[in-house]
């Protein structure tokens, strides 16, 4: 049987209503129909699918309900970054290292003694930090020794200056190399620098630090090791590292016996400081962020949106 829908009406009578506005008393002159009538073919516009109604809850309150449910699963602190669906990743850290850098003043408030991490975001972070009245009861202090000679991102030393300059606070900083191979001495002058930061590292309140893709992803950083060693870590399976400790899903780090040193404090020990905050996000850290989480090895997470929902989606 023919369709005698008019459909072409009908469009005009809905963008009438909903797009333009008009009531239905208001419609019907128009049309010279009656307000019932008008009323019934609406009806006949929303069935045939002229009309699609959509109910979605604003950005913001998206934005909570998730960060309320990630708290729940993770069971720590959530500081969440509003990001648009799928933007490169350094977009991901950048909008990241914004919030971490509106929210760190607070989260350090009171802290005396703080350990830095490196990486992509934390330099970001340290970048974006507002100065603040000068504070000189804080001290920031390394949690890894630096790495490289070219990339900004694991010069420790530059990363702290940077937080103490912020601040108004003062730092102390390290030579020793992240990774250096066994057989090679530490300067007097280094190892008495060791011994004192071993000290701050006793006395910890407070902890800020990235976590880093699993070793297979991407291009492996490190600059001062073997290719025999990059070799082992991207075939180890570990899903991701803090302080360049390559950890497995239960929380156990990846041991490699191949003549190299490491120069960082001891992630299982991150469980030992009251205040342990994590700049991470982008998918490749989805499990990675789990794991350090369920294992104790931060307290609060600063990330942004779309991971917070590829995390739920995980887990």
């Amino acid at each position: 049987m023919r369709d005698k829908t008019d459909y072409t009406m009908l469009y005009r009578i809905a963008k009438y209503y909903y797009v333009d506005k008009l009531s239905q008393s208001e419609i019907a002159q128009k049309e010279h129909l009656s307000r019932p009538h008008i009323s019934r073919l609406l009806d006949k516009a929303r069935e045939c699918g002229i009309v699609q109604i959509r109910v979605t809850m604003p950005k913001e309150l998206q934005i909570a309900k998730i960060n309320n449910l990630l708290q729940d699963k993770l069971g720590v602190k959530v500081i969440l970054a509003p990001t648009e669906a799928k933007p490169h990743h350094k977009k991901v850290s950048l909008n990241i290292a914004t919030a971490a850098a509106k929210h760190l003043p607070a989260l350090l408030k009171g802290c005396r003694n703080v350990g830095i991490g490196w990486g992509y975001t934390m330099y970001q972070t340290s970048r974006q930090l507002p100065y603040s009245d000068r504070n000189e009861d804080i001290t920031f202090v390394p949690l890894i020794g630096a790495s490289g000679e070219d990339n900004p991102y694991f010069q420790i030393n530059t990363i702290l200056d940077r937080f103490a300059e912020k601040f108004g606070a003062e730092s102390f900083y390290t030579n020793v190399p992240a990774v250096r191979e066994n057989n090679s001495e530490l300067p007097r002058v280094e190892k008495k620098r060791h011994a004192k930061l071993q000290q701050y590292w006793d006395n910890l309140d407070a902890a800020v630090i990235g976590l880093g893709v699993p070793p297979n992803v991407g291009k492996f950083l490190i600059s001062e090791v073997s290719q025999e060693y990059k070799e082992i870590m991207i075939n180890s399976n570990t899903i991701g590292d803090i302080l360049c400790q390559f950890f497995y899903p239960d929380g156990n780090i990846f041991a490699i016996k191949s003549g190299y040193e490491q120069f960082s404090f001891p992630i299982k020990k991150l469980k030992d400081i009251k205040n342990v905050i994590c700049l991470a996000g982008g998918e490749n850290k989805v499990e990675g962020i789990i794991a350090a989480a369920e294992n104790g090895f931060f307290d609060t997470l600063v990330t942004d949106s779309i991971t917070a929902g590829l995390i739920l989606d995980r887990i």
